[in-house]
C-alpha cells in the first residue's frame, strides 16, 4: 500500500511490513538515474492485498509503483519488466494493478498500463474523490 509518508497511511504500512517480514511475500525493486533513485515498485501476492480485490496466490499484485515527478524520463516501464521477470521465480500467471482512469492514483493512469498489455478487468467503485478531482478505479490485469 502506498502512503506520502505522513499520517494513519505510513503506521499501516508499517505494520504491514512488520506483519510480512520473513515470509518472502514483498518484491520491491527500484530504478536508477546517475545513481540515485528516480522510480520504485512493490510487488505482493494479491493473496496478502489490503485491497478489496480477488484474492489469489498466483496473481501477482502491485501494490505501488512511483516514478518521481522531478524525473524527465519514466522508469516504470522498465519497474514492470522486472515484476514480469520476478514472476519466473515465484510461479505467478498473472499481474493485476489498481489504477485511475484520468488521475494518476494510485499507481498511475489506465492507459499506461494498458501501454503494457494489461485490461481492464474490473471497475472497483464508481468514483472516487481526491484532491484532483473524482475518478473510477480499476483493477487491470496482465496475464503471463
Amino acid at each position: 500500500m502506498c502512503t506520502n509518508g505522513t499520517g494513519r497511511g505510513t503506521e499501516e504500512k508499517i505494520n504491514w511490513y512488520r506483519c510480512s517480514r520473513g515470509e518472502d511475500k514483498v518484491s520491491d525493486f527500484v530504478s536508477y538515474a546517475s545513481e540515485r533513485p528516480v522510480a520504485f515498485c512493490e510487488m505482493i501476492p494479491s493473496s496478502s492485498s489490503p485491497y478489496s480485490i480477488p484474492k489469489d496466490d498466483s496473481t501477482a499484485f502491485i501494490s505501488c509503483i512511483y516514478n518521481s515527478p522531478d524525473e524527465p524520463l519514466d522508469f516504470r516501464g522498465e519497474l514492470i519488466d522486472e515484476v514480469i521477470a520476478e514472476r519466473n521465480r515465484r510461479k505467478y500467471e498473472r499481474i493485476e494493478v489498481l489504477s485511475g482512469v484520468r488521475s494518476p492514483f494510485p499507481n498511475g493512469q489506465a492507459r499506461f498500463f494498458e501501454r503494457k498489455r494489461f485490461f481492464g478487468d474490473e471497475q472497483l467503485l464508481d468514483s472516487v474523490i481526491m484532491l484532483s478531482g473524482s475518478d473510477e478505479i480499476t483493477l487491470l490485469t496482465k496475464d503471463l
